[in-house]
């Protein structure tokens, strides 16, 4: 098994899985949450729980942004840097994940060379208007140093089922579970490039073969932009899970590992 905790082209990165075939995952907008190293609990969580389904027939590289963002942050530009770690680990499936998936679209139409498949998940080509209203609200939380609001909105904001949104919510409430960030002006500056995010104008250069992932339900992206993204996209298939919103990648986890790997295979 290849394991490996470290920096790529300057990236915090957490690699894992039994597999030959490269398979590069970009996270969404809490990882402006972690600090310069990803926390025990987190890998654990990332390699037994959520990605656990990749790591037989994959080499997983779970990438995160570097920390210490320009505050004129954008996510072209994110969509660079990351080039430069393709550029490093070489031909490689990409799964970009909500603000992850926002990066893997410029990844596709700006830097495809290194790109053998993508897949665009929980995330369509800008936030729906429920979703500016959410994102907004987090980026005056996080401005004001609220963060318990931040980490509490973003619950009610994913999960569309009431049992993991109180499980959650409960879990929140614990002494010592919310604290500011290491690094809050990342969060602040990430918040900013998923509101200012528009791919419209770029969806028809996207150049490899594209998976469209998410959630009927889900509240930061609007179904039918996803659908659209699916017809824009030159060679592109959009799956659209019923009954399930921005956290599918939980609330419905087999179904959504099961659409990925079926596509990537």
């Amino acid at each position: 098994m290849a394991e490996f905790e470290g920096r790529i082209a300057g990236h915090p990165t957490v690699r894992f899985g039994n597999g030959d075939r490269p398979l590069v995952i970009i996270p969404g907008l809490s990882d402006a949450l972690q600090g310069s190293e990803t926390s025990r609990f987190t890998r654990l969580l990332l390699k037994r729980y959520y990605m656990r389904a990749f790591a037989d027939d994959y080499d997983v590289y779970i990438v995160s942004r570097p920390r210490e963002l320009p505050a004129d942050t954008t996510t072209r530009k994110l969509a660079a840097n990351y080039a430069a770690v393709l550029e490093e680990i070489g031909q490689a499936a990409v799964l970009g994940m909500s603000m992850g998936g926002l990066i893997a679209q410029y990844i596709g139409s700006d830097h495809p060379a290194n790109v053998q498949k993508l897949v665009v998940s929980l995330a369509g080509p800008r936030l729906s208007e429920s979703g500016t209203d959410h994102v907004s609200t987090w980026l005056d939380s996080a401005r004001e140093g609220r963060w318990s609001e931040v980490y509490l909105g973003s619950v009610e904001a994913t999960y569309s089922s009431t049992g993991a949104r109180a499980a959650y919510g409960t879990l929140l409430q614990l002494p010592g579970v919310v604290r500011q960030p290491p690094y809050p002006n990342d969060f602040v500056a990430s918040a900013r490039a998923c509101l200012d995010h528009d791919s419209t104008a770029v969806l028809s250069s996207i150049e490899p073969e594209t998976l469209v992932l998410g959630g009927e339900l889900d509240v930061l992206f609007d179904a039918d932009d996803l659908r659209s993204m699916g017809e824009t996209i030159p060679d592109a298939t959009a799956r659209i899970l019923e009954g399930t919103g921005h956290g599918a990648f939980e609330e419905r986890r087999t179904e959504f590992t099961e659409a990925i790997t079926a596509f990537l295979w």
